[in-house]
């Protein structure tokens, strides 16, 4: 399961940025990263952990592409049309498959 793998990467990143438990995480998943497995693996890793009671908020993380009629940049999913012009899309900065978008300490 890729998912699990990217999670214990998320939970490396907040262990070394943070000390003692957290109140909330903000994640977000790149495209081809499935929530419902990402939450099960979390659930799975942090059990019993000072990370197991962290409120976990899951979000989409988009590609940044350029439209190659106009030039305008965009966030969106791979080949996804400009939402201005409508001409197709490049990405020029593929999202992360999993970041740490913010946190907060528990009180």
């Amino acid at each position: 399961m890729h998912e699990k793998e990217l999670v214990e990467s998320a939970i490396a990143t907040l262990r070394r940025l943070c000390d003692g438990p957290l109140a909330r995480v903000e994640i977000a998943l790149g495209p081809g990263v499935d929530t419902h497995e990402a939450e099960l693996a979390w659930k799975t890793v942090t059990d019993g952990t000072d990370l197991g009671d962290a409120h976990i908020t899951w979000e989409r993380a988009y590609d940044r592409l350029v439209c190659d009629a106009a030039g305008h940049e965009y966030t969106g999913e791979a080949m996804e049309a400009c939402p201005y012009c409508g001409a197709d899309g490049v990405v020029i900065e593929p999202a992360p498959p999993i970041a740490v978008v913010r946190w907060a300490k528990a009180a």
